[in-house]
């Protein structure tokens, strides 16, 4: 064999063992790959079921921060609610609803709340009481429409509120005269008194329309659409029974009252304490 023909076929050998080396090479990193995305594969579910198990540091740090809002704004004040609630009644106190009425053109002589009527009414709140929720307890008479509500409240009871009301020298100047509306009392609490949520009527809903049904038990009531009203002749005095639906939440928001008035402007309240031992 000459010399040529000798580097030839050393040429081709060397071709022939780097093609090998380069082959087996690149098959083993292939395989060590798909081992890898294999293996991955395996651990990422139960690394997902391990997150949703498991809130993480950061969810656990934003739910006590949620938790911590609401603690904090359940304590905020004003001077303003302040010195509102300091006038309100207590239970068994009798107490003044005054209200001027003027009718439009009509010069107004004092700067005194509407609440419907022209004069005064003396009210007396002569007890309130926490009644367990039970169909045998419901006087409302549409009970499908209580059993819904309380369907969505956490813990429903009936909050039984006992009252009289004297016509001293309360008027109507529209409509029947000595004709009222009982619509005008409803539940609150001192949260409804701070001026951010007065002046916020589309953002804020009251503490009475979350934590209570909009239909109450009202006795004596007058027929059909006229459910609310009730007549009232000057030096007349009437008893009558209120009877809310509610979510046991409710008593312990700061400072729970009885309002009297006819739009989210407030007044005039009773205060409802000690009712949630």
């Amino acid at each position: 064999m000459n010399k040529k023909a000798i580097i030839f076929t050393v040429a081709i050998l060397i071709l022939l063992v780097g093609a090998s080396v380069i082959y087996f090479t690149m098959d083993r990193s292939s395989e060590a790959e798909t081992a890898n995305s294999s293996s991955m594969s395996n651990i990422e579910p139960e690394s997902s079921n391990s997150q949703s198990a498991m809130p993480s540091d950061s969810q656990a740090e934003n739910e006590s921060q949620e938790s911590k809002s609401e603690t904090t704004s359940s304590e905020i004040s004003s001077p303003e609610a302040d010195a509102l609630i300091r006038t309100f009644a207590e239970i068994g106190e009798p107490y003044t609803l005054h209200s001027r009425y003027y009718n439009q053109g009509e010069a107004k002589t004092e700067d005194a709340p509407g609440l419907g009527w022209d004069g005064d009414l003396e009210l007396c709140v002569s007890d309130a009481e926490i009644k367990e929720y039970s169909e045998s307890n419901i006087k409302y008479d549409n009970k499908s429409l209580w059993e819904f509500y309380a369907s969505e409240f956490e813990d429903p009871c009936i909050l039984h509120v006992e009252l009289s009301l004297k016509n001293v020298d309360a008027e109507n100047k529209n409509g029947v005269k000595y004709k009222f509306n009982a619509n005008m009392f409803v539940l609150s609490a001192y949260e409804d008194l701070l001026p951010e949520n007065q002046n916020n009527p589309e953002g804020y809903t009251t503490v009475g329309n979350y934590y209570s049904a909009y239909e109450t038990y009202f006795d004596p009531h007058g027929p059909g659409d006229d459910y609310w009203s009730f007549e009232l002749q000057p030096g007349e005095t009437q008893n009558f029974t209120i009877e809310f639906l509610i979510d046991r939440v409710y008593l312990s928001q700061k400072d729970p009252f009885l309002a009297i008035t006819p739009g989210r402007e407030i007044f005039y309240g009773v205060m409802l304490r000690d009712l949630a031992k």
